[in-house]
């Protein structure tokens, strides 16, 4: 499938790197390039950019703020290449159905650029030119900004007028962007849960029987509490493990505020199961809901044996670690 969402599209006036990645993503997600040739087109073209870039803003000596305004004399500035890919990223899985195979190629993409050999960039930080590491991403660096960009991709989807339960077309961006999201935790690429619709503020985290109430007209309550049924879903579907794994550890979220249990696992497992068994919600709500019960029994019964930790992968904290400090 070929993405046709307009902000994923080259524009007038991009430049000839922002159309190369364009177009890169575009083939990744179609399956016309393999995600290590995708990594390594990406990688060379940030990377010929910084480099163009330093030469220009070297080429000068004390370059005003006016010529770097209006491109006179350009700076080396990865963090903004890094930025704009996250944010043609999550774009694009915004668009990708999430259960297509083009999700998992932005997920293997994302792997790739971190198994490339480690290298620099010339980057002007605060008015010094430094140089910066590539594609090195982990909790200490927030994942190079790619955690912030998300929920700022993802509370745009659910404000500025768009909100999930009143546009069927917001709806669906909402469910593949989770399974975008679940797909990151679930690989150990990135912590996305304070986004998960599984917990508050999403609806999902209320009975369906207790949500309803507030609403006169069950067919409203319904489309409201749809979207966000469906996109929990998809966090038990592609990461079921690994929040398995947190709610039998007792992962806290915020000291004091939240914490992953196995109580609040079973409540999914009561609400999928009410969504399920309602015929008056849609036939594809209802077969998320199955497969997201399904996906649960089959974690239950599930062996992990040497599998990495995921609350070891990403550094959360359990009562055993309160109790060792």
């Amino acid at each position: 499938m070929m993405l046709t969402h307009v902000q994923l599209r080259v524009q007038p006036g991009d430049s000839e790197a922002e159309s190369k990645i364009i177009t890169t993503l575009h083939s990744l997600v179609d399956g016309s390039l393999e995600p290590q040739a995708a990594a390594q087109t990406i990688d060379a073209e940030i990377v010929r950019d910084c480099q163009e870039a330093y030469a220009s803003y070297t080429s000068v000596s004390n370059p005003s703020q006016e010529q770097l305004a209006d491109g006179t004399i350009r700076a080396p500035r990865p963090v903004g290449w890094m930025k704009f890919l996250w944010d043609c990223m999550g774009r694009a899985a915004m668009d990708v159905p999430a259960t297509h195979s083009g999700q998992d190629h932005l997920i293997s993409l994302l792997q790739e650029l971190q198994q490339l050999p480690k290298h620099q960039v010339p980057w002007l930080a605060s008015g010094n030119l430094i140089e910066k590491e590539l594609w090195t991403l982990n909790a200490k660096n927030d994942y190079e900004g790619l955690s912030q960009w998300l929920w700022e991709l993802h509370e745009g989807i659910l404000t500025g007028g768009r909100e999930a339960e009143e546009d069927p077309a917001v709806a669906l961006e909402y469910v593949n962007f989770s399974a975008f999201l679940a797909r990151l935790f679930g690989n150990g690429v990135a912590e996305t849960t304070r986004l998960s619709a599984l917990i508050k503020p999403s609806p999902f985290a209320t009975p369906f029987a207790s949500f309803a109430v507030q609403y006169v007209d069950d067919a409203e309550a319904i489309s409201r509490y749809e979207p966000y049924a469906s996109a929990a879903a998809q966090w038990i579907i592609f990461a079921g493990d690994a929040l398995f794994e947190m709610c039998s550890e007792g992962v806290l979220v915020e000291i004091g505020k939240q914490r992953w249990t196995r109580k609040l696992w079973d409540s999914w497992k009561v609400n999928f199961d009410s969504v399920a068994k309602d015929e008056s919600f849609s036939e594809q709500a209802r077969g998320y809901a199955t497969q997201a019960l399904e996906r649960m029994d089959q974690v239950e019964k599930h062996d992990f044996g040497e599998t990495e930790s995921v609350v070891q992968k990403f550094g959360l904290i359990t009562p055993d670690t309160l109790d060792e400090d």
